[in-house]
């Protein structure tokens, strides 16, 4: 029996792609952490007709597709329409509000072009008319036959100049650290990159247009990058806010000896807004250099980094009923057992008294035992030197340090 093919604005099914895509990305993170999940198609593309399916791209390394293919088994039905390879796997799920498709691939593959060709429509609007009319042109026809036509016109797309521009720009991108919020982008790890690719990521920091739009654009810039970075940088409007030293240190043997230990209540005990008060006091006068975002876009962050379970990781530590400061413990999203404290402070008026060194000892014990981090990374202002102390009293090990650079607004 011959299939039909029928297309819509990509705007009737928004709403509800955008829910489909939320909660299956969340699903396949919670078995998957390390994998990256893409919502890819065209119902990720603005302006775009589509069947009103939800495409979403699945990426993890070679070594670990085996066993994430075995895990979306259990969670999804295989496609037995599509070929499956020792690097690509499709899956589907049918009683959704909107038909589901699952599309697991290794990275560098041959087959890792969903998110590259899904984001080359969504800057390239002239490609996604001409493909609407394509969709248009067999609209109530054989299913088949526009399939056809469709591979035929993608793979026009992946000879074009400008696709090969964007993929290698995607590539770049895959080598740093990409911290995304509502109304900010941190870019970390740049230690990853030689001189002529911390250049070119510059570059693309200004015509990028995914980039262009963000409020707040940080980058940090490793020590081992000369004036000539700092330079471009301050040529292309970034203005150089501090320097942080990043440490390590590995949590096997972390104990606490001392018999003090202070008392704790979460998110989840106490209100947002006794929450964010004892924050915005520990985050007073601090060191560091303040945040380009104020407590509640700051709260807003971190319930978009670190997904539904945020509240177990907003902590207020008390000594006899009094708040003593903040310790946010989660694991590193993208990882599973790399431990980091989005915030870590004291109140002004318990700060000097030694109380730093034991609570930061506290938290990761709490990042070990609770999280199951088996390890800690942590990073702070040069010229923070209370808090270069709680690290050495904590057994930390420097192992970089950076310029933070802010884009001005």
């Amino acid at each position: 029996m011959t299939e039909i093919v029928t297309f819509a604005p990509e705007k009737e099914f928004r709403i509800n792609a955008e829910t489909v895509f939320q909660k299956h990305s969340e699903l396949i993170k919670q078995v998957l952490p390390e994998s990256q999940v893409y919502h890819v198609g065209s119902t990720a593309v603005r302006g775009s007709l589509t069947k009103g399916d939800v495409d979403l791209q699945v990426r993890v390394t070679q070594e670990d597709f085996a066993k994430a293919k075995e895990s979306l088994m259990a969670m999804y039905s295989l496609n037995n329409g599509s070929d499956q390879t020792s690097f690509f796997c499709a899956f589907e799920k049918e009683d959704e509000i909107l038909p589901v498709g699952i599309q697991l691939t290794v990275n560098g593959s041959s087959v890792d072009k969903f998110r590259k060709v899904t984001q080359f429509f969504c800057e390239h609007p002239s490609y996604t008319e001409a493909y609407n009319h394509l969709k248009m042109k067999f609209e109530g026809e054989d299913m088949e036959e526009y399939r056809n036509e469709k591979s035929s016109f993608i793979a026009k797309i992946l000879s074009t100049t400008e696709y090969e521009q964007l993929s290698k720009r995607m590539d770049l991108y895959e080598k740093v650290k990409f911290v995304e919020g509502e109304t900010f982008l941190t870019i970390e790890e740049t230690k990853n990159l030689t001189h002529s690719e911390m250049v070119e990521l510059i570059n693309h920091l200004k015509i990028d247009p995914s980039i262009s739009i963000v409020k707040n654009v940080i980058v940090l810039v490793n020590s081992k990058f000369n004036s000539e970075i700092d330079a471009l940088l301050v040529n292309n409007g970034f203005e150089l806010r501090e320097e942080n030293i990043t440490v390590r240190r590995d949590l096997d043997n972390i104990s606490l000896k001392e018999d003090v230990h202070f008392s704790i209540k979460s998110l989840n005990e106490i209100s947002t807004s006794d929450f964010k008060r004892v924050w915005k006091e520990s985050m007073a006068n601090s060191l560091n250099a303040p945040s380009s975002l104020n407590v509640d876009e700051q709260m807003r962050s971190v319930e978009v980094e670190l997904g539904p379970t945020y509240k177990a990781s907003c902590l207020v530590a008390y000594e006899s009923d009094r708040p003593l400061g903040v310790v946010m413990p989660h694991i590193e999203p993208g990882t599973t057992n790399e431990g980091r404290l989005f915030y870590f402070g004291l109140v002004r008026s318990e700060r000097g008294k030694g109380k730093s060194k034991q609570l930061h000892k506290q938290a990761l014990e709490i990042l070990k035992n609770d999280f199951d981090a088996a390890y800690y990374i942590g990073s702070t202002g040069k010229d923070n030197t209370p808090m270069l102390k709680t690290f050495r009293n904590s057994g930390c090990t420097i192992v970089e340090s950076n310029k933070v650079y802010k884009r001005k607004v």
